[in-house]
């Protein structure tokens, strides 16, 4: 069984709709208990209400059944609300939080249709939304890792692409809806589960399509355009050759530029060679593979200075975060604002969230206030969200008490 943690996208700023969702659905929970305990209504009788179903369908129940959940333990809703946690959190950062809000309740309409065309039995759960918002994650995010509690032969914490983690469980909805049309059923709507995933990757694809979602080198349709240009290029190799088949040491100079004739107090010097490079290739080979300790070791040899592209700077600050590892988190963040200088926008989001989160980690997890002074005073004169300037201000208070 693999348990999702946590993963190497956290949002620049508090997940409000995620947090809300999951406080509604526990609500509904409790309620529902109560209303049992109290006599009020029986668990079958708000069940029946509000579940989805193709042999008895009630246009409301597209979204009541969202926030109903199996009464006989904890089980379903646990697993459920840990997975829109954990992804939720960084799709509600693309989405903002009305439209993450309104993604969630559509995704979960899709998957009852899904379940309604596939089934006549009643549905309930969130894990029709849930697979969307995953399946949207995998859109945005499909570099991503994810932190898993593993309980196989082996117990323990790994990290593993996000793309194997999401793969691994729709595998599973679609072997088991397939031997539920051969006559081994189950309890769960898998194809509810399918449904969302479905529309949770495409609508995330439409949207960064048509522009509605900006563009980043991390989602799939940048991976993609990668993979067409490398095609491309092989091709082009393959019928032109590579630009060096005709060069070879032994070619000979024309006449008229013999070496003679070379001035070597104008010849340009060579090429500069990067004194870091085998360490670079070190970190960006680690962070391609997933492996964060190796690229998190490798990097903090690294002397001052030394950046890499801001994608994989932005990344090698993700993964710090995600493992904890404050100082170098702050490492890689503040070479990355350096590298940026006046330029507040790139891969890992604006210079202004990435201020913060580096303000919040020097205040709050390595008491350096002093040090979190000037990413706070740069930040006075900047356009941020009500929940940025809510956290701008917060800090600057904590700074001031320390």
């Amino acid at each position: 069984m693999l348990i999702p943690l946590g993963t190497d996208r956290l949002p620049p700023r508090r997940a409000i709709t995620t947090s809300v969702l999951i406080a509604l659905n526990l609500l509904a929970f409790v309620g529902m208990m109560v209303a049992s305990k109290s006599g009020f209504s029986s668990l079958e009788e708000t069940l029946n209400t509000g579940a989805v179903s193709r042999s008895a369908f009630r246009p409301w129940t597209l979204i009541t059944y969202q926030f109903l959940h199996d009464p006989g333990g904890l089980g379903h809703i646990g697993f459920n609300m840990l997975f829109l946690w954990v992804f939720g959190q960084a799709v509600e950062s693309r989405l903002g939080h009305w439209g993450f809000a309104a993604f969630y309740l559509v995704g979960g309409i899709a998957a009852a249709l899904a379940h309604m065309a596939a089934s006549p039995a009643p549905a309930i759960g969130a894990s029709g939304s849930v697979a969307a918002v995953s399946g949207a994650f995998l859109a945005l995010f499909p570099r991503a890792t994810v932190r898993v509690l593993l309980f196989f032969f082996l117990i323990g914490i790994y990290h593993i692409p996000a793309l194997w983690f999401i793969a691994f469980y729709i595998a599973i909805d679609i072997f088991s809806q397939f031997a539920g049309f051969f006559g081994r059923s189950n309890d769960v709507a898998n194809a509810a589960h399918l449904g969302g995933y479905l529309f949770g990757f495409s609508t995330a694809i439409a949207l960064l399509a048509i522009g509605i979602l900006a563009r980043t080198d991390l989602d799939a349709l940048f991976l993609f355009k990668q993979y067409r240009r490398r095609a491309e290029m092989r091709a082009a190799t393959r019928e032109f050759g590579s630009g060096f088949d005709g060069t070879t040491s032994s070619t000979p100079i024309p006449s008229s530029i013999s070496r003679s004739d070379v001035d070597s107090t104008t010849a340009p010097p060579p090429p500069l060679l990067d004194e870091h490079a085998e360490v670079r290739r070190t970190i960006t080979s680690a962070l391609r593979q997933s492996d964060t300790d190796a690229a998190l070791a490798a990097y903090q040899t690294t002397p001052p200075g030394f950046v890499l592209s801001d994608a994989d700077q932005a990344e090698l600050g993700n993964r710090a975060v995600a493992a904890g590892d404050a100082e170098t988190a702050v490492k890689a963040y503040v070479a990355l604002l350096e590298r940026r200088g006046e330029r507040n926008t790139g891969p890992g989001g604006s210079s202004d969230e990435i201020r913060l989160l580096l303000a919040s980690m020097l205040i709050r997890r390595l008491a350096r206030p002093k040090d979190a002074r000037p990413h706070l005073e740069a930040l006075d004169d900047r356009p941020l969200s009500p929940e940025g300037i809510a956290l701008r201000d917060a800090l600057k208070a904590e700074m001031n008490d320390a």
